[in-house]
């Protein structure tokens, strides 16, 4: 008897490799698709995608088309039990009983076959549900809460129990998706959106327990703490999901404040996967991703950059896969919500006449790329450094962002974890911008104080904190504090360097030595930097919030006086640089390290910037380059190591060789 092979995020989202694709809605309709069936047009949309690149589509049944059921009120108003298609009664059938139309199952059919035809897979989007700011229902559930209400849980449950058990034979079909961003229903608390997770997931795995379940919504809120207001943290999407995503549009936080094919916002997707990803213990990847108002944000070659850098960094650090939002523009449509005000219709790879833009072109193009590799699978890069993230206190992302740029900056992968989680093993652990308590329990600081007095080292930058024992811990004191808003410089001495930044603060710690070496002053020469020894491990303190200051102050990566920021994590971090097997010059270039076998490694470095990078590339001793892959990169051997060219915005796979 042969055994069905149990869902694993695996079976298509595999560590090390790496999916790409589109969300999908037809080209000339979009969210009438299904009403207005057109197959023709279906698959050339189909053909075109495939094309270009798309080896994966997020589908979309939208809700009121699939479970078109409307409800009969007696004469006073009073809502019964009884649901029918418009007047007529419901077939008494399978379907007919799930309230699910016959006509728009056999079209969804009828998708999934187009998809098989051109070697596509679809994630399925299951209640959908909200899209671009419209709640789609079916009308007999219009004003119910979909997440609490019984009446329309039990037809939720109905439709999506018959949509699996119909389509799951379908083999291009390789996830289930709760829905679009069902994060965005009116939710009243943490545990009514746990339910309604455990309610469909349970639906959805009774059915079929062979393909992964993806949350479909965001997971860049990593705080499941007790104070925390967030109601659907990525803790407890991945109590009931095998992968969770990350929908990306930074453009419209901290990150829109840089240009679109700079540091920031090249890089912040890739931490908003990985903070899901290390601090949930599931597999994410990037399911959306897009330059909303993109006319008003970047030109064709600029958001062409921006994905193309996005996809180099996203591969790097195996966050797994990038569909684009979306395939086709939607400005032609003047339904509801394209016409509405919130929506930016001109999200697409191609526009309606299935033209590719540059975002369509460099995704062709690095799925080309991939596909001719000499490697099928990039193993993960080693990291050694454990970042610690807080609790509600803290803005979690910004700080998250800022330390992982920093820390590439400087030449070195982090990995994060939150603080009330079990310490990770690591050389050196990191707590940026921290705040309160840092999120961490009386044992858990106990914890994190043995292993650095078993021989790791801790940096540590504060942003109104108030852990217990900084004293004993940093051999440095606060002497006072007292907010003052400006432009602060600060000198450091890093070794034989000298580096001054200049950055905003709103609040100033005088603070004094209690025998902690100083590395860091004011220009009035009041200590800002520390570093001493705790057991046999260092400890290093940083009185302001460099990483948050960094993240959420424009342009502060970019223009002097505040560009060497990396510097400080290049000092922290100088006994783990060393035993690198690339050592890199400029803070534009991000290099990860991948081990293929003992005598082979492929080594990826990332520009991310638009600017042209020309610099020599230090080689450890024992390893030689072979071969240079990349479409407009070089790289050629010299006395030292390899002088490396890379056009801005893009990457290359150095692949390096034993001697």
């Amino acid at each position: 008897m042969n055994k069905k092979k149990i869902r694993s995020p695996e079976s298509f989202l595999t560590s090390g490799k790496f999916i790409t694709g589109v969300n999908y809605w037809q080209s000339q309709t979009a969210t009438e698709m299904w009403s207005k069936w057109d197959e023709k047009e279906v698959d050339k949309d189909f053909k075109a995608l495939a094309t270009n690149g798309t080896r994966v589509l997020r589908v979309f049944p939208l809700w009121p088309d699939f479970q078109p059921i409307t409800r009969m009120y007696l004469g006073d108003g009073t809502p019964t039990s009884e649901f029918r298609f418009g007047e007529e009664a419901l077939p008494d059938t399978e379907a007919g009983r799930a309230g699910v139309s016959e006509v728009m199952m056999q079209r969804f059919e009828r998708l999934a076959a187009l998809a098989a035809q051109h070697q596509i897979s679809l994630i399925v989007a299951l209640l959908t549900g909200q899209m671009t700011f419209r709640l789609y229902m079916p009308p007999g559930l219009a004003g119910l809460s979909p997440l609490n209400h019984p009446v329309a849980l039990a037809w939720e449950r109905r439709f999506v129990q018959y949509f699996v058990k119909r389509m799951k034979g379908h083999h291009s079909i390789v996830a289930w998706d709760f829905g679009n961003e069902c994060d965005m229903w009116k939710s009243s608390n943490r545990e009514e959106a746990w339910c309604w997770m455990a309610y469909i997931s349970d639906a959805i795995r009774v059915c079929d327990n062979t393909r992964p379940i993806v949350s479909g919504m965001s997971a860049r809120h990593v705080d499941d703490s007790v104070f925390s207001k967030e109601n659907w943290p990525a803790q407890s999407q991945a109590e009931h999901c095998d992968i969770l995503t990350s929908h990306s549009y930074i453009q419209w936080g901290f990150g829109g404040s840089d240009p679109c094919d700079t540091i920031k916002q090249t890089v912040a997707p890739t931490v908003e996967v990985r903070l899901a990803t290390d601090i949930s213990g599931k597999p994410a990847f990037m399911e959306e991703i897009g330059l909303a108002w993109r006319p008003m944000l970047a030109s064709y070659n600029r958001l062409g950059a921006y994905i193309r850098t996005n996809l180099w960094n996203l591969w790097a650090d195996d966050c797994r896969g990038l569909l684009w939002w979306c395939g086709f523009d939607q400005s032609h449509l003047a339904i509801a919500p394209y016409n509405w005000e919130a929506p930016g219709p001109e999200h697409g790879i191609m526009d309606k006449t299935r033209k590719p833009w540059s975002s369509g072109l460099e995704l062709k193009q690095f799925r080309n790329f991939l596909d001719d590799l000499p490697f099928d699978t990039l193993p993960a890069a080693e990291k050694k450094v454990v970042c610690l993230i807080g609790d509600y206190r803290q803005k979690q992302t910004v700080a998250a962002t800022g330390a992982y740029i920093l820390a590439k900056q400087a030449g070195f992968n982090i990995e994060f974890q939150h603080a009330n989680q079990p310490l990770k093993p690591a050389e050196l652990y990191l707590l940026p911008s921290a705040k309160g308590k840092c999120g961490l329990s009386v044992e858990g600081l106990e914890n994190l104080k043995k292993a650095v007095r078993q021989g790791a080292s801790l940096y540590m930058s504060t942003d109104d904190v108030y852990m217990p024992g900084i004293a004993e811990l940093f051999s440095a004191e606060v002497e006072n504090r007292f907010g003052k808003e400006g432009h602060f410089t600060f000198d450091f001495e890093l070794d034989t360097e000298t580096v001054s930044l200049t950055l905003p603060l709103k609040a100033t710690y005088q603070m004094k030595s209690l025998g902690a070496r100083v590395r860091g002053r004011s220009p009035e020469g009041s200590p800002v930097f520390f570093e001493a020894t705790y057991g046999k491990g260092k400890v290093f303190l940083l009185s302001f919030p460099l990483e948050t200051i960094m993240a959420e102050t424009p342009l502060a990566f970019l223009e002097k006086p505040s560009t060497d920021a990396w510097k400080i994590y290049a000092y922290v971090a100088k006994d783990l640089l060393a035993k690198r097997v690339i050592i890199k010059e400029s803070p534009q270039l991000f290099v990860t390290e991948h081990l293929l076998s003992p005598k082979e490694m492929a080594c990826l470095v990332v520009n991310n910037g638009p600017q042209r990078v020309a610099s020599t590339l230090l080689l450890k001793s024992g390893w030689r380059l072979k071969k240079c892959l990349s479409a407009a990169g070089s790289a050629k051997p010299c006395e030292s190591g390899m002088n490396l060219s890379l056009p801005g915005n893009s990457g290359a796979v150095l692949m390096l060789a034993k001697t």
